[in-house]
């Protein structure tokens, strides 16, 4: 892949992030990457598909920066790396999540990020059986649903307490 073709991708990012795909029009993408429209037509072919190139992008590059990150065999210590995963992430690629996170209506968007986390059901389910809850299954789905919620507080920065709150429900495991 060419350096040009990825620095209007890395642009498409930000601008996508902060202002929404539909309020980023590919002119304003040109402009700031300080290429012709043209060029971006020619590598993308159209907005939708560097919508699509960036997303795909972003979660390989996602992928292969937290290759390992869930291979934690300690149950506890696996649980802890779920619910830091949104704030790590975020931390690392704050325009990529900020556009999935307005992306949420996305079909394609949606999928790259199930796929994404596609493995962790099981193993947490795995974490909480190992750790003897009464219920393993419907701990896996409150955990990932607080983690969810953990995603949109970090990726839209709605909540100043982000931080605080990973470490609250840290806490409620760890007096399991």
């Amino acid at each position: 892949m060419t350096n040009r073709k990825q620095h209007i991708a890395d642009v498409a990012l930000q601008l996508f992030g902060d202002k929404g795909f539909e309020n980023t029009s590919t002119q304003l993408i040109a402009k700031a990457a300080g290429v012709s429209e043209a060029l971006i037509f020619k590598h993308f072919g159209s907005k939708d598909q560097l919508l699509e190139f960036v997303i795909r992008n972003g979660y390989k590059r996602i992928i292969e920066d937290n290759r390992g990150g869930l291979a934690e065999a300690d149950p506890l210590a696996f649980i802890y790396s779920v619910i830091e995963l949104p704030y790590k992430l975020v931390q690392a690629e704050p325009h990529f999540w900020k556009l999935q996170y307005r992306l949420a209506d996305s079909e394609m968007a949606r999928q790259q990020h199930e796929r994404f986390m596609k493995p962790v059901p099981s193993l947490l389910r795995e974490a909480f059986k190992k750790l003897a809850y009464a219920d393993p299954d419907k701990e896996t789905e409150l955990l990932l649903l607080l983690v969810e919620a953990l995603w949109k507080m970090e990726a839209t920065k709605t909540e100043e307490h982000g931080r605080e709150m990973l470490d609250f429900i840290k806490g409620k495991y760890a007096q399991q």
